[in-house]
């Protein structure tokens, strides 16, 4: 399995030091988020600092965990993309997601959309950015997008080695029409919890295991080779941060991937039966990353 590591926002600590260390510590990839903040954490622009990763390291994958489609065109997804692939000399993954956070949303200046509009725009915007990352090139009429790029003004920085597409989806309508697009899928356990435009710890409290594999299904039913990812909320120590972030867990499945460390790794390890082959691990409480690293990589 692979481990990659989310940029922790919320620790303040400078990007490209911090990839640094987690390539030093056997990390198979990091990633960075796109949102202004969550909460009371701030975050630095998604393609800086995936840019400051790819140029402090040479080895790891480097990837967005997910560009927010609600913020920008998959025209500029797709350009950033082809920047990214071109920098990090082809270890760049290209992740993109469909967008929850409302008010970071309706704080730009933008309407929030509902679920079926939010889940049509991602759709169409995935397809955009597949055939742009591959060709330089789109024509796509549809409910949401309309683009016409070729020719004399196609995208440049086109290579043989395209930044592999990632998805970020977890309900069936995402699953059913995302996986075709894209060169792998990454499920949200949490998916119900960010449903209802924040982050909902009593929704996450209730996500049973049955869930994640029925996600899985959903994957292989339209696809049996498409690699499959899981993103998951992670503290790992002893302190009395990890206690209260497990009690807000209650007995929930997703509270097995918060406590021990070796007690974690190992619940993290077994995803692996389910299916999944690379998990996107966002700390919770600060040094979790570091915490974890011994067990897992």
């Amino acid at each position: 399995m692979e481990f990659f590591a989310n940029f922790p926002a919320r620790s303040q600590t400078p990007v490209a030091p911090w990839a640094q260390e987690k390539e030093a510590e056997g990390w198979h990839g990091v990633c960075a988020s796109d949102h202004l903040w969550v909460g009371a954490t701030r975050y630095p622009h998604v393609f800086v600092a995936t840019t400051q990763m790819a140029c402090a390291t040479s080895r790891i994958k480097v990837t967005t965990s997910f560009c927010n489609n609600l913020f920008r065109s998959p025209v500029e997804f797709a350009q950033a993309a082809l920047a990214l692939q071109a920098a990090a000399s082809g270890r760049f993954e290209a992740g993109l997601g469909a967008g929850w956070l409302q008010d970071e949303i309706e704080s730009m200046g933008h309407s929030y959309p509902d679920g079926p509009t939010r889940i049509g725009m991602y759709i169409e915007a995935l397809d955009i950015a597949r055939q742009l990352i591959t060709t330089g090139q789109c024509t796509f009429s549809g409910e949401f997008y309309n683009v016409d790029i070729g020719g004399d003004h196609a995208l440049g920085l086109i290579s043989e080695n395209p930044p592999p597409l990632i998805a970020s989806v977890g309900g069936p309508r995402g699953i059913r029409e995302a996986t075709p697009l894209v060169d792998r899928v990454e499920i949200k356990a949490s998916a119900r919890a960010t449903r209802v435009g924040h982050l909902d710890f009593e929704i996450i409290a209730t996500v049973t295991e049955q869930e994640v594999r029925t996600n899985v299904e959903r994957v292989r039913n339209i696809s049996e080779t498409v690699p499959i990812g899981i993103f998951i909320l992670t503290g790992a120590g002893d302190g009395p941060e990890v206690q209260a972030l497990k009690a807000s867990y209650g007995d929930g499945y997703l509270g097995r991937f918060v406590g021990e460390p070796a007690r974690v790794a190992d619940a993290l390890q077994e995803l692996g039966q389910l299916g999944i082959d690379r998990v996107q691990l966002t700390e919770l409480v600060p040094g979790s990353h570091k915490a974890l690293a011994p067990y897992l990589l």
